[in-house]
């Protein structure tokens, strides 16, 4: 396949001078090289090296390391070696490369990470997940240019080809499961009819299932950060991959509120939120407190709503809503169709959450109130009527009156704040004054 002449950074090229000083070879790999000859922008630099250095593990990992000190003294940069999988990852001012010694894998049972042991260039590639990954481009003087294909890489990328490389890969690391469907969706590849039929084999099988929930969870997010992600995710789903790994059964609603989100703004950690709240999630997955919290919460959105509904005041509102993440907040008044129920979200988030409290303890001791259980329920019931008082704007709700919206409410006028604060505090007092009666 014809591709533009590539042109090498800076700091590549400085790292291809040090490797060959060394005696070793250096190929551009995978991903970077398929997007090459697509010619298709790819931020991503990954980074083969071979040097020539089989048999004796612990001198290449020195020598490794060796190399790795030697591009951080000259590019300013930090680098993290895995030595067990002879990867490293050097991460510069302004970006990061992937760097690998050239291996072979072995995997001792379906869905394990893979043993790995030094091998030359060729092995390192049918190791790879599919053809049109599985091709290098040599960097080294000697061979600068050439393209190194064994696996026909370059004729699968001109069928449109998604096909992988050897029968058990989808049994070695059903991620490539994922894999399969991300690079297809985003390519507008087709996935080729032996490799389809090995991988509904495998999703049959149940194979998906094996793979930790931390790994299934990297792929999904992925997947998210993709510009098709919602295709992808309806792939997976039709092809019940997630189905087989977690017992799950989708909502017949998750993709068009996906969709809905994406629509209005959503960022990825709000569709990767939304998408856990549906999710079987136990203690095994691997998320942060805040995601954590926020899946709890939309998850149990339904009995909040209930009461939320209810709610005539702002203190009720805030009360309801006041010890659930914003982030969860901000997801539940985008997809939600009930108007009143979103606009109750939207005036607590703009307009009640961060509002101060206009009597604080420090007032409640200076007029005589002593610390302790009482002084925090006062206050408690103050701050309630602040925001009762303040947001409503001097309208009563009675049987005569009508109800009026929260916003409809707000825009009616705001009493002043130094008069409300007067009266708090003789409410403050007066509660005092009943509470020592009693």
């Amino acid at each position: 396949m014809d591709f533009k002449p590539l042109s090498l950074p800076p700091v590549i090229t400085g790292i291809v001078r040090i490797v060959q000083h060394h005696g070793g070879r250096i190929f551009l790999v995978g991903g970077p090289v398929r997007d090459l000859l697509l010619n298709r922008v790819c931020p991503d630099w990954d980074i083969a090296i071979d040097l020539g250095e089989y048999q004796t593990r612990a001198r290449l990992e020195d020598k490794l390391r060796h190399l790795l000190r030697q591009f951080c003294q000259k590019f300013n940069a930090r680098f993290v070696f895995h030595p067990h999988f002879l990867t490293a990852t050097l991460t510069l001012p302004e970006q990061q490369i992937d760097i690998c010694h050239t291996r072979e894998e072995t995997y001792p049972r379906p869905a394990l990470l893979p043993l790995v042991k030094p091998a030359p260039l060729e092995r390192d590639l049918f190791r790879r997940d599919f053809t049109m990954n599985a091709i290098a481009l040599e960097l080294t003087a000697r061979g600068t240019g050439a393209l190194i294909d064994p696996c026909n890489g370059q004729q699968d990328i001109k069928l449109r080809l998604v096909r992988i490389i050897h029968p058990q890969s989808f049994i070695d690391d059903p991620t490539r499961i994922f894999r399969a469907i991300r690079f297809a969706v985003r390519l507008d590849y087709e996935i080729e009819s032996g490799t389809l039929y090995l991988m509904r084999a495998a999703i049959k099988n149940g194979y998906p299932a094996l793979l930790t929930p931390e790994r299934i969870l990297y792929e999904i997010r992925c997947i998210l950060k993709e510009r098709t992600a919602l295709k992808m995710l309806e792939a997976l789903i039709k092809e019940k991959v997630l189905q087989s790994a977690w017992q799950w059964q989708p909502s017949p609603e998750i993709l068009s509120r996906l969709q809905l989100l994406q629509n209005q703004g959503a960022d990825l950690p709000d569709l990767f939120a939304y998408l856990l709240a549906s999710f079987p999630v136990t203690e095994k997955f691997s998320l942060t407190r805040e995601e954590r919290e926020t899946r709890q919460a939309l998850a149990n959105f339904n009995a909040v709503k209930r009461k939320l509904r209810l709610a005539k005041r702002p203190s009720t509102i805030y009360h309801l809503l006041k010890n659930l993440p914003d982030r969860a907040l901000r997801i539940a008044a985008l997809i939600e169709p009930d108007t009143a129920i979103r606009e109750k979200i939207t005036y607590y988030l703009a307009n009640l959450k961060n509002r101060p409290a206009l009597v604080t303890a420090s007032d409640l001791l200076r007029i005589g109130i002593k610390p302790g259980r009482k002084l925090g329920t006062i206050l408690q019931k103050l701050f309630a009527l602040q925001l009762d008082r303040t947001s409503y704007a001097g309208i009563r709700t009675t049987r005569k009156t009508k109800t009026r919206s929260v916003p409809e409410r707000t825009a009616a006028g705001s009493s002043n704040e130094d008069e409300i604060r007067k009266e708090l505090l003789g409410i403050a007092r007066r509660l005092t004054r009943q509470k020592e009666k009693n």
